[in-house]
Parts: structure tokens; sequence; C-alpha cells
């Protein structure tokens, strides 16, 4: 995924501008599909919620649980 600025850049150069997706993408550098995407695409970004590891996975501690085998 680009960064906010070059997805701007992006649309700016096709709303304000008029590029064709061809045109803006030699004009940045990146592949005709990507430009496509971010340029005509309604791409909302969300920011990615980081998950907060423990205190068990921090350090590497942990404990393996065996099955219990049944004796007959």
């Amino acid at each position: 995924m680009l960064a906010m600025p070059e997805i701007n850049r992006i649309r700016k150069l096709r709303e304000k501008k008029g590029l064709s997706i061809a045109e803006i993408s030699r004009e940045t550098g990146y592949n005709w599909r990507t430009v496509k995407k971010y340029a005509d695409g309604d791409i909302s970004v969300q920011p990615t919620i980081k998950r907060k590891k423990g205190m068990i996975e921090e350090e590497g501690y942990g404990v393996t649980i065996q099955p219990h085998h049944k004796v007959s």
C-alpha cells in the first residue's frame, strides 16, 4: 500500500490535472494497475490496529500443554 502523500498525489494528477492512467504511471513510476487502483478507486484508508502482546508472548515464556492419555 502506498503512503497517503503518494495516494493524494495520484488523485490530484487524475482529478485536477486530468492526466490519464498511463501518464500518471509514467510520471510516478508506479505500475498502471497501482495507479488505477488509487486514482479511480474509492480507497478509504483505515489505520491498522496493533494487537498488544502479553508478557508471556513478548518474553518467549510459555508452557506446552501435553494431552492426557487415557489409561485402560
